[in-house]
């Protein structure tokens, strides 16, 4: 669809991506034995079902994905970081407390690569501790406070880490809210979502099996991390993609986890299937300049996993500024193009200038 008129400094337009059934109200989603609960669409962050969604409980060593995320946040697939070697420290070696643990042993010798699986798949108290301590020279309490840092610069606003391992309960809670925002960037790191969507690995001489069984037991699942104490209970958060759709759902405190993620994939994938908003390079829209109308491309792809209908349709809000001054480059920023459904914002892109204009 193209514009030809610019109405002021924002300009509306009705889009509709395309016409789907209308999807199960929230309250149709099947029952889970969760405390808290969150179904997110990894594509833009909207929930579509949550409850107690913003309770802080303990969350045990889902902990690991803040520790993981932080440890690869700057790093690539072939990063050469991976292959660097660290020397395992009497702290790090002693701090599984009888959890899970990847056994390394005070004056070890291994790679970073060895660390980041160990943490993520075996769930290794002493590989978490030792993790971050490469991160921080060798400072685990530095690390928690980068953690924390992190966690509010994502908006994790009920959120607080006293631990990098999640095995001490004491003053170390999240919520399923904040956990799935913290999932969603996770999963967009190509090498955490490498090394969480592992099942098994040999590397380092060291032989590492995934703990997360929904990675074997459910169609699409493709990560990201389980957790058990005495206190938190049994929790979960997980990340799916079918046909399109992506999400990740987030379950605190619930012995039936894998069951009850497995039934809300299900519900979730029916009901809100994936909608391609626009593609990288589709013209959405055209701005008049001076006696030029230019192309208005799409700086990417944006995907949504919502529901729609003719009763409640996708639509696209331009912003664009009221009057262009000077020369406009191909490729500059021109606006915004903003979708949402009933009100609900569902994704943002930029939309760049499609050709060269000199006003």
């Amino acid at each position: 669809m193209k514009l030809r008129k610019v109405l002021g400094g924002v300009l509306s337009l009705l889009l509709v991506v395309g016409m789907i059934p209308a999807a199960s109200a929230a309250e149709d989603a099947p029952e889970d034995s969760a405390t808290s609960t969150v179904v997110m669409d990894a594509y833009t962050g909207q929930i579509i079902y949550e409850k107690n969604a913003d309770e802080q409980r303990p969350i045990a060593s889902i902990t690991k994905i803040m520790t993981a995320y932080l440890a690869v946040e700057d790093m690539t697939l072939d990063d050469e970081r991976l292959d660097e070697t660290y020397t395992v420290s009497e702290h790090a070696a002693n701090s599984d407390e009888g959890g899970t643990s990847l056994y390394l042993e005070a004056g070890d010798t291994v790679t970073f690569e060895v660390l980041l699986y160990g943490t993520m798949l075996r769930s290794g108290n002493d590989a978490a501790v030792a993790l971050a301590e490469a991160c921080a020279d060798g400072d685990e309490d530095a690390f928690i406070e980068m953690m924390n840092a992190k966690a509010e610069e994502l908006g994790m606003t009920n959120t607080h880490f006293s631990s990098t391992n999640g095995l001490v309960d004491e003053d170390n809670y999240s919520t399923a809210r904040d956990m799935a925002v913290l999932a969603q960037v996770a999963m967009q790191n190509e090498l955490f979502a490498k090394i969480v969507s592992t099942w098994y690995i040999e590397i380092g001489g060291y032989e590492i099996e995934n703990h997360n069984n929904l990675l074997q037991l459910m169609d699409g699942c493709i990560g990201v991390k389980t957790g058990w104490t005495t206190l938190a209970g049994r929790t979960l958060v997980s990340c799916a993609e079918r046909d399109g759709s992506k999400f990740i759902i987030v379950t605190l405190n619930d012995a039936n986890d894998y069951e009850d993620h497995e039934n809300l994939y299900d519900w979730a994938f029916e009901n809100y299937p994936a909608n391609v908003l626009c593609e990288e390079g589709e013209e959405v829209a055209t701005f008049h300049i001076g006696n030029q109308d230019v192309p208005l491309l799409a700086a990417s792809t944006l995907t949504a996993s919502v529901a729609s209908s003719s009763e409640n349709p996708i639509q696209c809000s331009i912003s664009l500024p009221s009057k262009v001054s000077g020369a406009v480059s191909k490729g500059e920023v021109a606006g915004t193009a903003t979708y949402t459904v009933n009100g609900e914002v569902i994704g943002t892109v930029d939309l760049l200038y499609g050709a060269i204009v000199v006003n």
